[in-house]
Parts: structure tokens; sequence; C-alpha cells
């Protein structure tokens, strides 16, 4: 099973899929945004695997995800650090896991017609988690701080989940590292 065998984002229990319909040029374009902050998010699907970058030249990642039935795997990678990531999606219920050499993150949603709600593990801190799904749009807001903002073609809608999870784990974690550096500075 492909992500083209989900139902797309914006009424997914009532279209089929469109295989015909998704190619090698359809893209997932968007941002994490936090006060004072943006993190972009540029991916792309090629028919098999979801790859591109999240964030920029400075702090950017790799992201290289292939769906396997109901599953999506693969890496999120940037200077010599990897996190794998694993999500599961079965009938309503969206379960993911970052881990890495220093940090693990996890998120359960359950998806409900045009939104889904949750936590997130993220930074030793459960963060809860609402998503809204429109035919072109995704918005989720994890924690107090935080929002994702993901454009879209009509993927699936727990592919889009874990995009933005993924994308909103990478960023607190760039801006951990961000910040950390600062103190670095200051202190020197």
């Amino acid at each position: 099973m492909s992500f083209l065998d989900q139902e797309p984002a914006h009424n997914f229990k009532k279209h089929p899929s469109l295989p015909e319909a998704l190619s090698a040029a359809q893209r997932i374009h968007g941002e994490v945004r936090r006060p004072g902050m943006s993190y972009r998010v540029q991916l792309a699907w090629d028919g098999k695997r979801l790859t591109g970058r999240l964030g920029g030249a400075i702090f950017g990642e790799g992201v290289y995800l292939e769906a396997h039935q109901g599953q999506l795997l693969g890496s999120l990678s940037s200077s010599g650090r990897v996190l794998a990531l694993h999500a599961q999606h079965e009938g309503s219920s969206l379960q993911l896991r970052l881990v890495g050499a220093e940090r693990s993150s996890s998120a359960s949603l359950e998806l409900s017609g045009d939104s889904a709600s949750g936590w997130a593990y993220l930074e030793g801190v459960v963060q809860p988690v609402e998503v809204e799904f429109s035919p072109a749009r995704l918005l989720a807001r994890i924690g107090s701080d935080q929002e994702v903002t993901l454009r879209h073609p009509g993927f699936a809608a727990w592919v889009l989940a874990v995009v933005a999870l993924a994308a909103d784990a990478a960023a607190r974690d760039a801006w951990r590292v961000l910040l950390e550096s600062y103190t670095g500075w200051a202190e020197a």
C-alpha cells in the first residue's frame, strides 16, 4: 500500500485515491512557526517516496520516507545526526516515533473527518496537538507556542500529520541547538 492508496485529506472517507493525479511533480510546502522564528518544509512525492528538506541552509534536515502498508519509514538527517522515523496508521489512529542517538520523540493522534487531536512527547514534555485539514492545506498547533502550516495537492491526512509532527520535532531541535550556540557565544 502506498500514499496513493490512502484517502485524500479533504474528506478522506468519501473520495477514492487518485494514483494518476499524483506524479513526481507533487509537492508539500510550508513552515513551522513560533514567535520570531520560522522553519521551512519542502518535500516531493515521486510515486514511492517522500523526500526533501526541512529548514534552510543552516540547521537543514534531509528527509527520506517510504510508504509500506499503512506505515511511513525513513529518516531525518543533518550534520552527521540521524533520526529514524516510524509512523503507523491503523483505522483512525496514528502513532509516530522519532529516535536518535541523543533524543527521541513520539506522538499519538486520532483522526476524525477534517481534524485530528492527540499529544506529542517532545523535549521531555507532553504537548497537546490539534490538526485541521482542508483540501489543499493543513494547520497544526503543537503545544502553546508552535504552528505548522502545509500546502499540498491532496495527500492522505495521516501522511500530512506525520510530516507536520516530524517538521515540528526537527524545528524544536534546531531551535534548541541555535539557542545553545547563542548561550555559548555569550559566555565566551
